[in-house]
């Protein structure tokens, strides 16, 4: 990732304990985008999302601004880090993103549809001879 500006938040459990803000400021007629949080840290940038998200309560939030691509490739640059890094939580979040995008595409990804006779067979293959039906 040489010459890329690498800037993580919640990158480890000390960071995700403490309250953290991060104003995003979008000047349409400028063509900027800004991010910069309470660290200081800023970022001048072509695109941005934000993800929000609780599975179990069934609710999404989503802002896309900027070109697409660019956000892809950002989306891109944060895999090479959490990989680089061995950063596990940013690791588990780009795996479930993964899962989640091939759900989407084909939502039988992760179903394993079989018959109960093909079961019964494979299971009587495995274990002959102390099976229920023995």
């Amino acid at each position: 990732m040489a010459g890329v500006k690498v800037s993580v938040a919640f990158a480890d459990k000390e960071a995700m304990g403490r309250k953290l803000t991060i104003t995003i400021t979008v000047d349409p007629e400028a063509k900027e985008i800004s991010v910069r949080d309470d660290s200081g840290t800023e970022r001048s940038v072509q695109a941005v999302v934000v993800l929000g998200g609780d599975a179990e309560r069934g609710v999404f939030y989503l802002f896309g601004y900027g070109a697409s691509a660019d956000a892809a490739w950002a989306y891109r640059q944060g895999l090479l880090h959490a990989m680089e890094a061995d950063d596990p939580y940013y690791k588990n979040f780009y795996k479930q993103c993964a899962c989640q995008i091939a759900q989407a595409l084909d939502p039988r990804a992760f179903r394993q549809e079989t018959d109960p006779w093909t079961v019964l067979d494979r299971w009587e293959g495995e274990d002959p001879g102390r099976g229920p039906w023995n």
